[in-house]
């Protein structure tokens, strides 16, 4: 197989169309069955239902939590809703380092922000909807998500839940910013 990555010279919101376009296009090459997107104030959100209106694909919204509130906020949740998108929120590696005073999330975190800081959110969350039940264990999925706004990064994974990390994988990078901001 042959495939091709794109780097953006910069990470961030510039590179949002641009993701969501590559990634629009890998789906339509088949193979894929849920999209999951990370959004915090729900415009990526917003511009993914467009991109991937008529997906052949169940597509998810990954949601996080802002100063005690669940973002995106409510209204953007109805408006996708409706689109038949779900929002859904979970427990970052960090959190469950938190929780479990076990620091093995955050050294995995720590080390997929090598990569880039979108590249530790398109696993994490990955990890979040299987773990939540949105995505079956072992189902191919396309993640995209960004560094703190918009997105920057795309991969197709291998679909786990953090209690079967080792059956975790990504197969494919789609794109992602050269280089950490």
């Amino acid at each position: 197989m042959k495939s091709e990555i794109t780097y953006f010279d910069k990470a961030g919101e510039d590179n949002t169309e641009a993701t969501l376009r590559l990634a629009r296009e890998r789906l339509d090459k088949g193979g894929i069955e849920a999209v999951l997107i990370a959004s915090s104030t729900g415009k990526t959100a917003l511009k993914a239902a467009e991109v991937f209106a008529g997906a052949d694909a169940k597509v998810i919204i990954v949601g996080e939590v802002l100063d005690g509130k669940q973002s995106p906020g409510a209204d953007i949740c109805g408006e996708l809703a409706k689109k038949g998108i779900d929002v859904i929120w979970g427990t970052t590696m960090g959190g469950m380092s938190k929780f479990t005073r076990n620091e093995s999330g955050n050294l995995v975190a720590d080390t997929y922000k090598r990569i880039s800081e979108g590249f530790k959110v398109v696993c994490e969350i990955v990890l979040m909807a299987t773990t939540a039940g949105y995505v079956a264990e072992g189902a191919k999925v396309l993640s995209i998500a960004g560094t703190h706004v918009g997105s920057d990064t795309a991969v197709v994974t291998k679909a786990a839940p953090f209690g079967a990390f080792k059956g975790f994988q990504v197969h494919e990078i789609l794109c992602k910013p050269y280089a950490r901001s």
